[in-house]
C-alpha cells in the first residue's frame, strides 16, 4: 500500500477576473489522489469540477488564473513537484502534461484538431515526450489504438476525428491521453455524450487499462452509478469547494453533508414505486457574481442552522476513517459566529 499520495491538492483557488466581477470557479478545494486508485469528483454543473482538472494541468484559459493553494505531484523518481509554482509554459510543466498526467476531455471533437489526422496528433505527442523516430511513434500510435479497441487501427490512424463515430473518437482520445504511459489519468465526463452501451464499453476499458497499467484515475462525472461502480474514493464539490470526501462506501451508505444526501436522493432507483416523482434539490446553483456568504449551500439546505450557516467558515471535519465533511452540523457545539 502506498504511504504517500500521488497528487495532493490543497486549498486550490482559481478565479476568473472579468469586467462584471470575479468568478471564484475553484474556491479552496482540497483532496488527495492515491497511486492505483480512482477518485470520483461529483457535483452539479457549475461546481468547478472541470476547472479543477484544468488547474491541475495549468491549462486554465484567460482571464482565469490560479490565485492560491498548491498542487503537488510525486514524480516517478520520488521528487515532489509543486505544479502551481511552475510557469504554465515551462519545459518542466510541459513534461508533466502527457508524460505524468493525461487528460481525457468531455467532447473529443473539440479537442482533436480538425486539420490533422488522429495519428499525426498522437505521433506528435509521443515524439514530444520520448526519443523515438517518426516510424516508431506511428507504430506506437497504431498499437495504442488497438489497445483501446479501435477496429482496423492501421487505417484509422490516418483518419480525421470527424470521420470517426462518437465512441471511436472517445477511444482515440483515451489512446492519445495514454500514449506516453502517464501515472495519472484525468477523465472529464468521458461518457456524457455517448449512448449507454458505448458508455459501458468505455468504462470497462478504463477499468481494464487501470488494472493493466497500475495508473491512478480522477473521474469527473455526474453519474453517481458510475462512481459507485468504478471509484475507490469520492470528492463532492459545490461552488468550488469540496464539501465531503471519503471512501465510496462511506459516501454512499453514510453521507454526512446535506448536499451529498440530496444528490443521492435524486438518483433514479428501480426499487422506487411506480409513477413517483423523483426528488430534486431545491433551488439552483447561485449566479457566480452573487455567491452566498458562509456555507455556499445554506440557501438550498433543508438542515441549515439560522445564524450559523450563513456565517460559517469552510472547515473540513473528520467524521470517519478518511471521511471528512465541511458542515457545521458535524462540528463540536456549533454556534453563531460573532462578527
Amino acid at each position: 500500500m502506498a504511504t504517500e499520495p500521488l497528487l495532493s491538492v490543497r486549498d486550490l483557488r482559481t478565479y476568473f477576473f472579468q469586467d462584471e466581477g470575479v468568478v471564484r470557479a475553484v474556491d479552496g478545494a482540497s483532496f488527495d489522489v492515491w497511486p492505483r486508485a480512482t477518485l470520483g469528483i461529483v457535483g452539479e454543473s457549475g461546481c468547478g469540477k472541470s476547472v479543477t482538472a484544468r488547474s491541475i494541468l495549468r491549462i486554465v484559459e484567460r482571464p482565469g488564473r490560479i490565485v492560491g493553494g498548491s498542487v503537488t505531484l510525486r514524480r516517478a523518481d520520488g521528487r515532489v513537484l509543486d505544479l502551481t509554482a511552475l510557469d504554465e509554459e515551462s519545459t518542466e510543466m510541459r513534461e508533466v502534461r502527457g508524460a505524468e498526467i493525461g487528460l481525457v476531455f468531455q467532447e473529443p471533437m473539440t479537442s482533436f484538431s480538425p486539420v490533422h489526422t488522429v495519428g499525426n496528433q498522437m505521433i506528435e505527442t509521443i515524439r514530444l515526450h520520448q526519443r523515438v523516430s517518426a516510424t516508431e511513434a506511428r507504430e506506437r500510435a497504431v498499437a495504442m489504438l488497438r489497445l483501446v479497441g479501435v477496429p482496423r487501427p492501421e487505417r484509422r490512424v490516418d483518419e480525421y476525428a470527424f470521420q470517426l463515430s462518437g465512441g471511436l473518437r472517445q477511444r482515440a482520445m483515451i489512446a492519445l491521453a495514454l500514449s506516453c504511459e502517464p501515472r495519472l489519468l484525468i477523465a472529464d465526463e468521458p461518457t456524457t455524450a455517448l449512448d449507454v452501451t458505448t458508455q459501458a464499453q468505455i468504462l470497462d476499458l478504463l477499468r481494464r487499462l487501470q488494472a493493466e497499467r497500475g495508473m491512478a484515475i480522477v473521474l469527473i462525472t455526474h453519474n453517481l452509478g458510475v462512481v459507485a461502480e468504478l471509484c475507490d474514493e469520492v470528492a463532492v464539490m459545490y461552488l468550488g469547494r469540496v464539501v465531503e470526501h471519503g471512501p465510496v462506501d462511506a459516501i454512499f451508505h453514510a453521507p454526512r453533508h446535506p448536499y451529498t444526501r440530496a444528490l443521492l436522493r435524486s438518483m433514479p432507483s428501480i426499487h422506487a414505486p411506480v409513477r413517483t416523482t423523483l426528488p430534486t434539490i431545491a433551488g439552483s446553483i447561485p449566479h457566480p457574481y452573487d455567491r452566498p456568504p458562509g456555507c455556499p449551500f445554506h440557501p438550498r439546505c433543508p438542515e441549515a442552522v439560522p445564524g450559523v450557516c450563513e456565517r460559517a467558515e469552510s472547515v473540513l471535519t473528520q467524521v470517519g476513517d478518511g471521511h471528512v465533511v465541511d458542515c457545521v452540523l458535524h462540528r463540536t457545539a456549533p454556534r453563531p459566529v460573532t462578527p
